[in-house]
């Protein structure tokens, strides 16, 4: 077997529109092909990454992830892209999301009156180093997690004006009491970790949206996430998972939504994980905590 290429950090999105304002941060940058997807290859502050799509919903994103890592000893994969926030989480369009736990919104038993969890047929999704899992994987197991916390702390940020992609800092109002400009949400958005759930159907009605937060009290919802953090557990491989709120989960009507918005800010934030991070490799650490699913009965 052909030896794996060194990497230090792929940035993957389910389409162009995700990663190609990225591109331009690679120098010597090079094209490849990924299980049919178009890919970059460069240096960014030093570091070795590739830039790269995976094509749209699960399968997609499972295939081209497993592909990269079947080519390539990455040190870390970043799943980024927008997503749609589910009402009951409280996070606002343009907000940003880094998920502490990816969810699997199809896996299980499909009852009259409800879903069964996964766990209910007795056989985990995934076994490995770090456990037993049925429903959901946590990101938040690899020290590098940590490291990525300490760089983005949650909390407002705003974008640095001039340039693009722009550069994400953390906001402080100039007076508690004040009011907020009109413009706020424009300008500013918000930081948060939490989970987020994986689905092959988006949720096309707020009834349905609603039910999916009563049952997996997901923060938001999107179609690739847990593929590619499954991939990433089979080949023993850090992940994290940075998206931008772009709408309400259930309101499809896209004049309501903002993807430009969502993207600004979701590549605002991985710049300045890629800034902070500067000199510390999120590479190949001690395996993770042998942790149970915990959480697998959802």
């Amino acid at each position: 077997m052909e030896k794996r290429k060194s990497l230090e950090i792929a940035i993957l999105g389910a389409v162009p529109g995700e990663v190609e304002p990225l591109y331009p941060l690679l120098s010597h940058p090079r094209e490849i092909d990924l299980a049919g997807n178009a890919a970059r290859t460069g240096i960014h502050l030093g570091k070795t990454m590739l830039i790269g799509v995976t094509g749209l919903g699960k399968v997609n994103a499972a295939i081209t992830t497993a592909t990269l890592l079947e080519r390539f000893s990455a040190g870390a994969v970043w799943n980024i892209g927008s997503a749609g926030a589910y009402a009951g989480a409280h996070l606002q369009i343009g907000d940003v999301l880094i998920t502490d736990q990816s969810i699997f919104g199809d896996e299980g038993v499909l009852m009259r009156n409800g879903v069964l969890s996964a766990r209910s047929i007795g056989i985990p999704v995934l076994s490995g180093s770090a456990g037993e899992f049925h429903d959901r994987l946590p990101s938040d197991l690899h020290p590098m997690h940590k490291c990525i916390k300490m760089a983005a702390q949650p909390g407002p940020y705003r974008i640095i004006a001039g340039s693009s992609p722009g550069y994400a800092i953390p906001h402080t109002p100039a007076a508690p009491e004040a009011t907020p400009p009109p413009d706020w949400r424009e300008a500013c958005f918000t930081l948060a970790y939490g989970p987020s759930l994986t689905v092959g159907m988006a949720s096309g009605d707020p009834e349905v949206a609603s039910q999916r937060y009563e049952r997996y009290r997901a923060c938001a919802e999107n179609m690739e996430g847990s593929a590619v953090a499954h991939a990433c557990f089979r080949f023993d491989t850090p992940v994290i998972e940075c998206r931008g709120i772009a709408n309400i989960a259930g309101n499809r009507d896209r004049e309501q939504w903002n993807v430009d918005l969502a993207l600004r800010n979701c590549h605002g934030i991985v710049l300045r994980l890629l800034q902070e991070l500067r000199g510390r490799v999120p590479g190949h650490s001690p395996k993770p905590r042998k942790t149970p699913d915990k959480q697998g009965e959802s």
